[in-house]
Order: structure tokens, then sequence, then C-alpha cells
């Protein structure tokens, strides 16, 4: 066992303290994330006492050597165990409630094997040592515990040949289920933009301190033919974040003219990655990643597409090809759409988050009259404490092209790359338009 990574801290047995994650000030109210948090440590602790009476050890080393996580609601535990299913009930009700999603999304609370180079440890019988994962993203050091109750602190380096079993939630299941309840807030609220109830567009701005921040930004004007330009310039060799770049050789296609009642012109994601150095800690799994799809319509309103779910999309430094439809063009008035990646956290609340995003887009007619691009209308939204611990912001790519992409691909390329309009640009993604017939 590394000094470095593990060492037992003094404490009376059967002991269960928070891990090093963020507290809230004195005072405070406790926040969705301690919610989250609290769920997960009472979820912890069950486990915990379930194993020191024999009621989940073999069970566990079973089915976590065959596999990193098991849902705690599938563990084929003993009938006296129903303590701990109605504590994991209990806390799988809690964070849906703080999560703002239905009861229909089910069990989210997992057990996770957080070093599998302790999978033959396990295997052999070795006491794990058990921990809720910390809602702290900045949390450096870990405190779990033997199923005793002795406690010991973790660094960020996994041990070798301790297993260590981490309490977490599903992020896959979460954001599946909140991507929907933004998608069906985001249709049901487009069809009422406009109407009485939305007071008059006409004479509204974003209420946010984006505009002064985004003062300096160029606004997007009518080209001389006619056709709507896109909000920034794309170039074929430009590298500038939020640019597009033309690479690589392909075969040449462009966006179909068919009627949209034939099918739909859609950009594709051909490839994705995100560069954002990863330095977390052992304990923590991979990202659960969203994406919000925001632009004009043809009334000349600011709308969002459904929220889309990149459940590939886990790690730094891996180039990721989905082939994921992104953008409908067939519902945008103009050529230009901005893109929000997002990434799940213990803080989010689905449905506040897509009332913040309503509201701010509601509150926007008339495009270019700002001269702010709808993703920073969106990520203003946002409440500034979601950016302390929960909700992460990956970065945003403004004024993606469907007829540059179009203009790439027909030179030989497969399409265009885009870069984010973070500071040191934390995502790329290659994208290409195709046409979907309808069957």
């Amino acid at each position: 066992m590394a000094a470095s990574s593990v060492c037992l801290v003094s404490g009376a047995a059967g002991a269960w303290a928070q891990p090093e994650a963020r507290t809230a000030p004195s005072g405070a109210q406790p926040t969705r994330a301690d919610a989250v948090q609290n769920a997960k440590q009472a979820a912890a602790q069950s486990l915990r006492e379930a194993y020191a009476t024999g009621q989940v050890k073999d069970v566990m080393a079973g089915t976590l050597t065959s596999a990193n996580e098991v849902s705690l609601d599938r563990l084929p535990i003993r009938s006296a165990a129903s303590g701990f299913r109605a504590s994991v009930e209990s806390s799988n009700s809690a964070i849906l409630t703080a999560k703002g999603l239905p009861a229909s999304t089910g069990n989210v609370l997992q057990v996770r094997l957080a070093n599998p180079q302790a999978r033959a440890a396990l295997a052999e019988g070795v006491q794990p040592l058990i921990a809720a994962e910390p809602s702290d993203r900045q949390a450096t050091s870990l405190t779990a515990y033997r199923p005793d109750g002795t406690e010991v602190k973790l660094g960020a380096k996994a041990p070798a040949d301790v297993p260590v079993l981490i309490v977490g939630i599903d992020g896959d299941r979460i954001v599946a289920a909140g991507t929907k309840v933004m998608s069906d807030g985001f249709k049901a609220a487009w069809p009422r933009a406009g109407t009485a109830s939305s007071g008059d567009l006409a004479t509204l701005k974003p209420k946010t301190s984006a505009a002064a921040r985004a003062a300096s930004r160029t606004a997007p004007i009518p080209r001389p033919d006619g056709r709507k330009a896109p909000a920034a310039r794309i170039s074929g060799t430009g590298t500038a974040p939020g640019n597009g770049t033309a690479s690589g050789n392909g075969t040449a296609s462009g966006s179909s003219t068919a009627g949209a009642s034939q099918g739909k012109n859609v950009t594709r994601i051909n490839n994705v990655q995100l560069h954002k150095s990863n330095e977390e800690p052992f304990w923590k799994g991979g990202a659960e990643a969203f994406a919000v799809v925001s632009g004009w319509d043809k009334n000349d309103k600011a709308f969002a597409e459904p929220a889309l779910q990149l459940p590939y999309l886990d790690w730094t430094g891996v180039d990721y090809h989905p082939n994921q439809n992104l953008i409908d063009w067939g519902h945008f008035g103009y050529d230009s759409a901005d893109l929000v990646f997002l990434e799940e956290d213990d803080g989010t609340n689905y449905k506040d988050l897509t009332k913040a995003i309503v509201d701010a887009l509601l509150t926007v007619t008339g495009y270019g009259t700002t001269g702010i691009p709808l993703a920073n209308t969106i990520m203003d939204a946002i409440p500034d404490k979601w950016w302390t611990d929960d909700t992460d912001e990956l970065d945003q790519v403004y004024s993606v092209s469907q007829d540059a992409i179009a203009k790439a691909q027909n030179s030989g390329a497969p399409g265009l790359t885009y870069f984010g309009a973070s500071g040191g640009s934390n995502l790329s993604i290659g994208l290409s338009n195709a046409f979907i017939p309808k069957t």
C-alpha cells in the first residue's frame, strides 16, 4: 500500500464523516449539490454497514470482478438487507428531486470500482474501502471507510492493492433523463414565442450582463444577394476559436436541395475531442456531456433545439467519431447556429436549467439586433453559483454555417473543424452536412 495514497485516521468504528467536499459557508442554505452529496453519503454508509454484516460481501466481489460498476438497486443481496434497499430508495428519491427529474427515471445510484487494478485483490477477499464520490470537483483528497468503520484518507492517486468502492450517480442515465426534460421544455416554449403571454418581444432585450461584455461584437447583417449570412466569418484556413477549418480529403458533398417534406438537411458530428487538461483524481468517472444548439427561426425568434446527450464524450485527448446528428437546419431561418457544451454535475436541476434558458431566449428577437451570440445569452442565463461546483461549461462554438460546411465538402474535405471559443479552446469538433431522406 502506497503511503502517499492511503493513510489511516483514528476514529470510532462506525463513524461516517463527510469527505473533503465543498461545504456551505456558515449560515448558508444547503444547495442542491449538498442534497445530492448527502444522499450519496447515506447510500454509501448503508453499503458499508451491509458489507460489514456480510450481506453484500460475496455479491460485491462477484459482481465487480466482472464489471466496473453496478446499480445499487440491482445488487442480488440477501433478504435480511431490507434496510439497505429502503435506504437506497430514499436516497435515490432525494437525488431525483434535487435534480428536477421524474420518478420514472428510476435508480441513479451505483457503486463503482474506482481502481480496476485492484480487481484481483477484491476477488481474493481483500476488504475494500467504501466512500461517496464528492460533489466538489476541486477536492484533492477523499475520506473512505473500511467495513468496520475505520477511516482512511485517500490522495488523488489510487492505491494499487486495496479496492476502492465509490458510491456515486449514474451520469449517463441522469443526462438522458435531464436532456429529455430540457427537450420537452424547449418544444413547449417555442410555439408560445411572440404571443401576448410572452410579452412584446420586439421591445425586449436580453436581461443579462452579457450585453456589456459583448458590446464590441459585430452584429451579423444580410448579404447583398438577400441571403442571410452567419454571425462570424468562416475561414478555410483560420484557426481562431469559433472559426471553421477545412481539413482532410473526402468525398465532396453539400446540403441537399430536396424539399423538407422529402427529408431533413442536417449537420453531423464527424469527430469531437476535449482538450481541457484532465487532472481529476482517480475517484472521478468520465464526463457526462450534453449540448444545447440555438439559433433563429423563420420568424426571427431565438430558439433552442432539443438538448442532445453526448454519452461517448468521456475523456480528454480522445478523438471520438460518433456520426451523430447535431443540427436540423429545417428549423432555422438563418445560416448560423451556436453550440453550448455542458457537463452534468451534482447541482444541476434540469427543470430550472430549462427555465433559465427559455426565459433568456424569449427576451431576444431580431437576428443580430443585440450583437450578442445566443450561446452567450444561454451561458449568462445560468446562475453564477452553478459554476462553482455544479454544471460545468465545457465550451461554446459560435456561428456554425451549413453553407461553409457544404463548400468545404465540395472542395474535397470531409467537412469543417470548429474550435471552441473559450481560452485555449477546450473543444474541437468536426462537422459535415448530410441529407436524411424521408421513408
